[in-house]
């Protein structure tokens, strides 16, 4: 995909002067417009964003480049989560030979189906794209569609399958160096394994989870681990154990800015009048 060569720092400066400027750069090429409109959207800047990939469609037709007309209709599919416009795209993906743009295509469909509720479809196309991902070397993208299929399987209530494809995804975000990734993963392999009633198990993913997470400051993902050992203990019938782990978890929302969810405020008390009836 031409642009990919433009820095992040690259990309800010230039919508830094489009901003002043109020117009396109005309010697812009459509891979620069998609990237400066991924910039856009991190920046919170939608609607400059709309108007880049506009700019990008119209560069790409006019060159009758069918590749970049097809990164650009699958730019602005998945911003809008428009299913006709990802249809429009596919027609031009078909006659492609780039395998990273066919590996886009298939993942892009595969959220669309997947937001859509048809899972069939999703995990047709989510394997799809893995393949060529696999095939590409492209680590990111591979962990990506891995957590999807995950999920999947989760969904569908497919745990063993689903903790595979779970823990390759670790495997790879261990090589990426994505510690808050790796904390994500190892905390609903400790949830798959609660479900399955192997507490030695969960509790093992929660505290490989937590110990991550309070290295790199993860204050969510201490939260959930610490919620999910807490249940753990409960199920041992630990309850001073629990009482520790629930106690943080409080702490844990306090320094998030929000509030305890009720149910944990309720098991508190219920634990604090456990203790003191005990004396």
């Amino acid at each position: 995909m031409a642009g990919e060569s433009l820095t992040p720092e690259q990309a800010h400066h230039l919508l830094d002067l489009m901003a002043k400027s109020d117009q396109f750069d005309v010697g812009m090429d459509a891979g620069v417009a998609l990237t400066l409109a991924d910039v856009a959207l991190q920046i919170d800047q939608p609607e400059r964003a709309e108007g880049l990939i506009a700019h990008a469609i119209q560069l790409a037709t006019d060159a009758d480049d069918n590749d970049q007309l097809a990164w650009a209709l699958l730019t602005k599919a998945r911003i809008l989560n428009d299913g006709s416009v990802l249809a429009e795209a596919e027609e031009f993906v078909n006659l492609s030979e780039d395998d990273w743009l066919r590996s886009a295509y298939n993942n892009q469909f595969g959220i669309y189906a997947l937001e859509s509720g048809d899972m069939p479809t999703a995990k047709s196309a989510f394997s799809q794209s893995l393949v060529l991902k696999e095939a590409l070397e492209d680590k990111v993208g591979q962990a990506n569609t891995l957590y999807n299929l995950g999920e999947i399987a989760r969904g569908e209530n497919e745990l063993e399958q689903a903790k595979e494809f779970h823990a390759r995804c670790i495997d790879l975000l261990e090589e990426l160096e994505d510690r808050k990734g790796m904390v994500n993963g190892l905390a609903i392999l400790g949830h798959i394994e609660a479900v399955e009633e192997n507490i030695d198990g969960a509790n093992i993913h929660y505290e490989a989870a937590l110990e991550i997470a309070e290295e790199v400051e993860d204050f969510e993902g201490t939260v959930v681990c610490r919620w999910g050992l807490a249940e753990m203990a409960r199920a041992m019938g630990d309850e001073d154990l629990e009482l520790q782990h629930l106690s943080q978890v409080m702490t844990g929302f306090m320094q998030l800015g929000r509030s305890t969810p009720d149910p944990i405020k309720d098991r508190l008390n219920e634990l604090a009048d456990s203790v003191h009836g005990g004396n």
